[in-house]
């Protein structure tokens, strides 16, 4: 196993010195993007049908145009799209490029391996893959936009009264450990008169939702009941007597990518938004 990987690095390394490729991503300027488009376009005008197979389609339409036409590594321009695939997909102009790319990215996803076998990607992008392969699509955008961080907040808030019940949490619990950690500010009344005891607790669950996005979370299993069943997070405090914990796999490979992506950041200088620095550049030449 360690000699395939071995392998894998110096085939991308003898690849990268042959052809000049520089181990960077590519820069997602308006004229770049066209580039590229024009020479995938081209590439698969080229391709036999069902030619090959998954990943040497992939070689020959998307990595082979951006290294050898346009100089810039398919391995770090891969890595960089998963990592800030949030922006770029909110951007007009970047968005061509997702547009572009996304059938490419999601076949070497589904065939990660192989990508590695074949020199196509390094083993930092596997690792990347392998575990960014255990959430559906609109969740790993969740945790490469931020929302995993914001996620912390209220799985901390979730292990305090976790260790307050003795290993379960109860929403009723947690809603009352929320407004006396002034984790939620407790709501005013309008008129000076009592809100009553049931309106304060819709307050409290409302701004739960609210202060941590909860409803983004459904399907990923973050939240399970006393039998393993999934909890969906948009109901999680519906019921105040509902007991529930978090689910320790899946905040396992959250960490796990949410520190690969912080990696990767780290990787390119300055802002660390390496993939859009030539669309910034090209947007302020225009202007």
């Amino acid at each position: 196993m360690q000699y395939r990987k071995l392998a894998a690095v110096l085939v991308i390394l003898c690849v990268a010195a042959c052809t000049n490729v520089k181990d960077e991503p590519l820069p997602l300027s308006r004229e770049n993007i066209e580039k590229y488009a024009a020479a995938v376009g081209k590439s698969s005008r080229k391709l036999e049908p069902n030619a090959g197979s998954v990943i040497e389609r992939v070689d020959v339409l998307y990595r082979t145009p951006l290294e050898n036409l346009l100089g810039y590594s398919f391995d770090r321009t891969l890595r960089h799209y998963f990592v800030y695939r949030a922006g770029i997909t909110a951007d007009p102009e970047s968005r061509v490029f997702a547009d572009l790319i996304t059938p490419g990215a999601q076949a070497v996803l589904m065939n990660a391996d192989e990508a590695l076998r074949a020199g196509m990607i390094s083993m930092r992008t596997r690792d990347l893959l392998s575990v960014l392969s255990k959430f559906r699509c609109d969740h790993a955008l969740l945790l490469s936009s931020g929302e995993w961080e914001r996620m912390a907040g209220f799985l901390t808030l979730v292990a305090d009264c976790s260790k307050l019940e003795g290993g379960a949490c109860s929403a009723g619990t947690l809603m009352e450990m929320a407004l006396q950690q002034g984790v939620i500010p407790k709501e005013e009344p309008l008129d000076g008169s009592s809100t009553g005891s049931i309106e304060p607790a819709l307050h409290v669950r409302d701004a739960l939702y609210r202060k941590f996005n909860l409803a983004r979370w459904d399907g990923t299993g973050l939240f399970i009941g006393p039998d393993a069943e999934e909890i969906n997070a948009s109901s999680l405090l519906d019921d105040p007597d509902r007991l529930f914990t978090v689910n320790e796999r899946v905040v396992y490979f959250a960490d796990q990518y949410s520190k690969m992506v912080r990696e990767e950041q780290g990787l390119v200088p300055g802002s660390g938004r390496g993939l859009q620095q030539g669309r910034s550049i090209a947007a302020g030449n225009r202007s």
